[in-house]
């Protein structure tokens, strides 16, 4: 089941190709996530539950439609996102920077996940110690993803019912103490705003749309693209959140492992939060070792696979899962517009062929640099959707720069 070394470079032929099941499931197991029911926990500590389930559905929407855009590119040409991102920034650009900054935010993520699943086993033996607990958590978890996508998928498929039972238990307990009615009519003590909610949930699995061809690329169709992107995301995320949210109301917070002890939930609860995090934690290993093997080709990357699981590891046990909502904040103005300047190059300059250019393609890096700051001034000045507004304003710079210096004459 290990995966072939010479799929991470170069296209998945057909015969390889698995269809829509396991790029489905390997996107649920990103999606399916303790991460998912942090942002339902934060956002109903400041939303009513219509606001809420309203900024989780366009949000979530929103996302498909990204999902879709850049994954067919990944379905189309069966390459991973870090080696289409030399078309659009240039083969020294797009490996050494583009691939950088995604592998970054992987090992991240990578580190909210061991993060979380350390609080999750400390809710189980009060007495370990968090370092301790989540390097050795993070070190387990990179073991699985090491062997690649089939491999990761079949963890999942076991993985992924537990959690959804364990909302739908959560919900049964909560309707129990708090009737329909009152759950309809809560108020919060403190007000997130619908935009803000809205970039929450975009700012969540942001990165998991933009690197979606990672797992597209093994999809045989153009209809298994909207199957992940629909259920994936549309379906099973705005689930989530909402439940989450739901479940939240007795005590309002980010963090669901304190949610579900004051509810009265035993170590059962906790340790499928654990293999939550843990299924979560492969893509982001396995998205990591793929921006690795970009980086440095001469290394297998089962090997650069546990590297990114160990630099993950060392940010979990930085704490960083104790600045969760900053962290989300900082992915959303990051990345969007990388994908903004690879849509443009591929579906217009390039007329959906991939081309990969010399060197560093400079106007790219302006657009998408412009783009980032425009994302970042909107968060400073509250204005429209930073995320959106970072694809938009990087494809219209990068479409502007392109016509200026002629780049589709190069």
């Amino acid at each position: 089941m290990q995966e072939r070394e010479e799929l991470i470079l170069n296209p998945v032929p057909q015969e390889e190709r698995t269809g829509w099941k396991a790029p489905l499931f390997n996107i649920l197991g990103c999606n399916i996530a303790i991460s998912e029911l942090m942002v339902g926990g934060a956002l109903i500590a400041g939303m009513t539950l219509k606001d809420m389930a309203l900024a989780s559905i366009i949000g979530n929407l929103l996302l498909v439609a990204i999902l879709s855009i850049q994954g067919y590119i990944g379905y189309k040409e069966g390459l991973n996102t870090y080696i289409l991102a030399k078309g659009a920034f240039g083969d020294v650009g797009g490996k050494f920077v583009i691939s950088l900054i995604l592998g970054i935010t992987s090992f991240g993520w990578f580190g909210v996940q061991a993060g979380v699943a350390g609080l999750s086993i400390q809710k189980i033996f009060p007495g370990l110690n968090f370092t301790v607990t989540t390097i050795v958590i993070g070190f387990l978890m990179v073991i699985v993803a090491a062997y690649g996508f089939k491999t990761m998928a079949i963890f999942n498929y076991i993985a992924i019912p537990p959690l959804i039972i364990l909302l739908i238990w959560g919900l049964i307990k909560t309707i129990g103490i708090n009737n329909i009615e009152s759950i309809g009519s809560y108020m919060p003590a403190q007000h997130i705003s619908l935009k803000d909610g809205i970039n929450m949930v975009v700012g969540l699995i942001i990165v998991g749309a933009v690197i979606s061809p990672d797992y597209l690329r093994y999809a045989k169709k153009s209809m298994d693209i909207f199957m992940v992107g629909f259920i994936g995301f549309a379906i099973i995320s705005i689930f989530q959140q909402i439940a989450a949210g739901v479940i939240a109301m007795q005590a309002p917070t980010w963090d669901i492992t304190e949610v579900l002890a004051q509810l009265g939930f035993n170590w059962i609860a906790f340790a499928i939060l654990l293999l939550a995090a843990w299924s979560t934690n492969l893509s982001n290993a396995y998205s990591g070792g793929l921006a690795l093997k970009n980086l440095f080709p001469k290394y297998s990357r089962i090997t650069l696979t546990f590297v990114a699981g160990l630099i993950g590891t060392g940010i979990a046990a930085l704490g960083i899962v104790f600045k969760f909502q900053s962290f989300l904040g900082f992915l959303s103005m990051m990345i969007p517009s990388i994908a903004g300047v690879m849509w443009v190059e591929y579906y217009i300059i390039q007329g959906r062929q991939f081309r990969v250019r010399e060197g560093i393609n400079v106007p790219a890096f302006f657009a998408w640099f412009l783009g980032f700051l425009i994302s970042f001034l909107s968060t400073k000045y509250q204005y429209g959707l930073p995320p959106i507004n970072g694809i938009i304003s990087a494809s219209i710079l990068y479409l502007v720069f392109a016509r200026l210096f002629r780049l589709a004459d190069k």
